[in-house]
């Protein structure tokens, strides 16, 4: 029997007619589940109706969770108009759906339950790689391939050849997960992964929470990769066991002599505080190196660094001083707001001066509560920095960082680490 990648085994297990699958072959698959926004009433909604079909596919109307994320609360009149067809033909197909408010996809999804170990996840959006932190094939996919799972329960897919992640030490103290993400898409590039899995091991992994694993698949997409894919743990099974899960989970794990187009080794001891620099998520600098930045605005939120751990290392730093700038603090959904308010993080930012809000996706991809003007500076804690992402134009310029990072500048009023606020 060939060894296989755990790409491969989930693949294979998806597969339609159930062939074992490798890399560079073609497949169909029916995915355990399918995530959805407003690209459902932006784009699928109409193709579907133009295909002639009266009805959704009931494996995408079982597996499928729409969660209206990037909208806002009618921010404009043609987000409104969107949100209700969306709701309606929701109810009319018996398709679920998560309003305006209630948070991001990538933070909702996983909390209702619609993910576990060897899972094969797609979904409308190209975060969606974040649900690969579960140990399960996660990849963003566009308006038609999502339009087919509506009509057929399923689509095709080109089996990827699979980097190997390994993070040999741990990470020190007053460094974070996405330092070291951010580290090694600085010395790699925003192709390295292109068209590639990566499959991420070793024991600075394995060191890590689960939130942390979460943003560093997140960001895997920044990387090129079209997924990126956690091991599991007891810390997977401790968070499983809290959700309310459609089946159970299957643990999957790479063959010994599995195909490997490359195997990337870093020790996580070495990586230092670091800042993504305009005008790429590649062009990343240790925070000592960056200079006298002053910020008009640091937003601190998005699919990548709004969970409640997130939080609670922003609440450590800010906890008893005030924000030298504009800061926005936006929670990765409605469950972490609640969580963050009862354990007093909210208060904290709010008395340092900073602003709370509604969880959404806000200015991460250029929409409300945060949108960058001509010639400001911002340091976020989201996913890219390319030119007009959070708004403004060329002269405008954004950097990426840690939520540490980012607390620590927010009340330096520059870019600094959090080790020079001591």
């Amino acid at each position: 029997m060939s060894p296989q990648t755990i790409a491969e085994k989930i693949l294979s297990a998806h597969s339609v007619d159930k062939r074992k699958v490798f890399a560079g072959d073609r497949v169909d698959v029916s995915p355990s589940g399918i995530l959805s926004n407003e690209m459902l009433p932006m784009v699928a909604i109409a193709k579907f109706m133009q295909t002639g079909s009266k009805h959704v596919n009931d494996i995408f109307k079982q597996n499928a969770l729409v969660i209206l994320d990037h909208g806002g609360f009618g921010t404009t009149d043609k987000m409104i108009d969107l949100h209700q067809l969306t709701l309606n033909f929701a109810k009319e197909h018996n398709i679920s759906i998560e309003p305006a408010g209630s948070g991001i996809s990538h933070v909702v999804f996983h909390e209702k339950g619609y993910v576990k170990s060897g899972d094969l996840i797609l979904g409308s959006d190209s975060h969606t790689v974040t649900h690969g932190g579960f140990n399960a094939f996660a990849k963003g996919i566009g308006g038609s391939d999502l339009v087919e799972l509506m009509v057929k329960g399923s689509t095709w897919l080109d089996v990827p050849e699979t980097i190997q992640v390994n993070v040999d030490g741990r990470l020190s103290d007053g460094v974070y997960y996405k330092d070291l993400l951010l580290t090694m898409l600085g010395e790699k590039s925003t192709e390295w992964g292109t068209d590639r899995c990566f499959e991420f091991t070793g024991e600075g992994i394995l060191d890590l929470s689960l939130e942390a694993r979460l943003t560093m698949s997140n960001m895997a997409v920044e990387m090129g990769g079209v997924a990126g894919i956690m091991p599991h743990d007891q810390k997977l099974d401790a968070y499983l066991s809290t959700r309310p899960l459609r089946g159970k989970p299957r643990p999957t794990v790479s063959d010994d002599g599995a195909s490997y187009h490359e195997q990337y080794h870093i020790d996580g001891s070495e990586v230092v505080p670091v800042v993504a620099a305009p005008p790429s998520p590649d062009n990343v600098k240790p925070v000592s190196e960056v200079g006298d930045v002053e910020l008009d605005q640091v937003f601190i939120g998005s699919c990548t660094n709004a969970r409640i751990e997130d939080l609670e290392i922003m609440a450590k730093i800010m906890k008893g001083r005030k924000v030298a700038t504009s800061t926005i603090v936006i929670p990765g959904s409605s469950s972490v707001a609640l969580e963050a308010a009862k354990r007093g993080y909210v208060e904290i930012f709010m008395e340092a001066g900073a602003y709370w809000s509604y969880s959404t996706c806000g200015a991460c991809y250029g929409g409300s509560l945060g949108r960058v003007g001509p010639g400001m500076v911002a340091l976020s804690t989201t996913n890219r920095n390319f030119i007009g992402r959070m708004g403004g134009d060329k002269t405008s310029k954004t950097y990426l960082s840690s939520p540490a990072t980012a607390a620590a500048s927010a009340i330096a009023g520059r870019i600094v680490s959090p080790e020079d606020l001591k």
